[in-house]
């Protein structure tokens, strides 16, 4: 008995081992804890809130104010008592989400049918396919979405059903709003089968309505509301729920068919899943997923390297499964053998893209907070888009113009922006100016290109003057440079 489980455990085992050496070497090759992204710092922020009990930087906001993931925040601070410091807390966490996705997918294939070499080979390869590694690395929610995703395909495909589906289920759209239909699907999956019995689907219902009670009564005795509010505050600020059909359906292809590249030709196994109900039912939700994206925000799909579509890459890889665990295994082989020619490239992608966002644009960001806190140490309020690290690092207090962190500029951009599909988004944020009176404004090079930020302050009168941009390495792109400008009402050259 102890040789027969030490052979059933021998596989995952070393699946788990591999992936922690991998986010080990990253963790030393990056000289420590390193995030891509900026948002990864508002989790770090959000939670510095949670253990302080106020807000210093963002003054009377809740802490989960702008925290999409509720479970992602918990699971952090549970972390931050055992791990120091907290950036190092927050990679251990990613470090978990990594092994749970990984772990995930390798009981999902052992369920289909897979022998343990294969099923450890298509659970490593879920690091590579398309990248993912790097949007495990990205200090954000999203490997634990996908570590979600997985494991909820295998809870789908056991021989014997249990109460972990409805568990999972209750959580996740509290891992990510968009789960939310993959929950009520999977629960649709349990309630239509006869063989389950009505005893265990009330029981069933119960569990699920317990494991999500916690986080809807956090939500609400915290921000007065039942769910996160930053999918609206972005929906407002980007305003793409009323622009042209062309093109919120150019922006949708463009996304989907940079992730079809990237995993080509694997995702043509999708084709192979099986049992149908749950084929059918995984189907629906990437339906209703995309279609939710193309109605309110296509281009958020192309937002942090596509991290949101990454969702479906547990999907993809229940295909290439439930292939190789058929009758259609040799056309499954082939198309594996035809992506070893394209997987390469998605790493190297998003692998470029990784250093990049950290040595560049991070690094840009980190310096010009520094110089703030050096030059500037009398607390002045700043108007920002990137909510995160100057929050983190930073002194000053802040003024989320999106409205992530800041709720009252949401809705300038829910009253002005929105309706006029971004045709006035200089007038909300000139109005979010005047009713704030920043004494500076934090933009990224990319963002004043692409929505005017200064140009809208100065058309309303503003005097922006620039003070600092933050160094970074020679190579980095001039639209990964943040700039710092100082602002002077018109009111105050009046009064001058």
């Amino acid at each position: 008995m102890t040789i027969d489980l030490r052979s059933r455990w021998l596989a995952p085992g070393t699946c788990a081992l591999v992936t922690f050496a991998v986010f080990a070497i990253v963790y030393y090759a990056n000289g420590g804890a390193a995030f891509p992204s900026d948002d990864a710092f508002i989790n770090l922020h959000n939670a510095r809130v949670l253990r302080l009990g106020q807000d210093e930087t963002y003054l009377g906001v809740p802490a989960l104010v702008g925290a999409t993931s509720g479970a992602h925040l918990a699971l952090l601070l549970a972390v931050e008592q055992l791990v120091y410091p907290d950036t190092a807390a927050l990679f251990a966490l990613g470090t978990l989400s990594g092994v749970a996705y990984v772990l995930g997918l390798f009981f999902m294939c052992r369920n289909l049918g897979c022998p343990d070499l294969e099923a450890a080979l298509i659970s490593l390869g879920g690091l590579v396919l398309a990248g993912t590694l790097f949007q495990l690395l990205n200090g954000m929610d999203t490997g634990l979405a996908m570590a979600a995703v997985a494991w909820t395909i295998k809870l789908l495909t056991d021989r014997r059903r249990g109460l972990w589906l409805p568990v999972l289920c209750g959580v996740m759209p509290f891992i990510r709003p968009e789960l939310g239909v993959l929950s009520a699907a999977s629960m649709l999956v349990l309630f239509s089968e006869i063989e389950t019995s009505v005893r265990f689907k009330i029981a069933a219902v119960l569990v699920a309505a317990s494991s999500a009670m916690p986080f809807l009564l956090w939500y609400w005795s915290d921000t007065g509301s039942l769910v996160p509010n930053t999918v609206s505050a972005k929906m407002y600020y980007f305003a793409e729920r009323y622009a042209d059909w062309s093109d919120k359906l150019f922006l949708m292809l463009l996304a989907v068919l940079q992730a079809a590249l990237a995993s080509f030709p694997l995702f043509l196994c999708l084709r192979f899943t099986r049992p149908p109900v749950v084929g059918r039912m995984l189907a629906l939700f990437v339906v209703i997923f995309l279609g939710a994206y193309f109605w309110r925000f296509p281009s958020g799909l192309l937002h942090n390297g596509g991290r949101y579509l990454y969702l479906l890459a547990p999907i993809v890889l229940f295909g290439v499964a439930c292939g190789l665990s058929s009758v259609f295994r040799k056309q499954t082989l082939c198309l594996v053998a035809i992506s070893i020619l394209f997987l390469p490239q998605g790493f190297i992608t998003r692998l470029n893209d990784y250093r990049t966002q950290i040595a560049g644009t991070q690094g840009s960001l980190s310096d010009v907070v520094t110089w703030l806190n050096a030059n500037l140490p009398d607390r002045p309020l700043v108007m920002v888009h990137d909510a995160g690290y100057v929050a983190y690092a930073g002194h000053a207090a802040l003024v989320d113009l999106v409205g992530l962190k800041t709720p009252a500029a949401m809705e300038f951009h829910k009253r002005t922006t929105y309706p006029s599909v971004g045709l006035y988004r200089s007038t909300a944020i000139a109005e979010i100016a005047d009713a704030f009176h920043p004494q500076y404004l934090l933009v990224l090079q990319d963002w004043d290109r692409r929505f005017g930020l200064v140009e809208a302050l100065r058309g309303r009168g503003w005097t922006t003057r620039e003070v600092y941009a933050g160094r970074a390495p020679p190579e980095t792109p001039a639209a990964n440079i943040y700039h710092l400008y100082e602002l002077r009402s018109p009111t105050a050259d009046v009064a001058g």
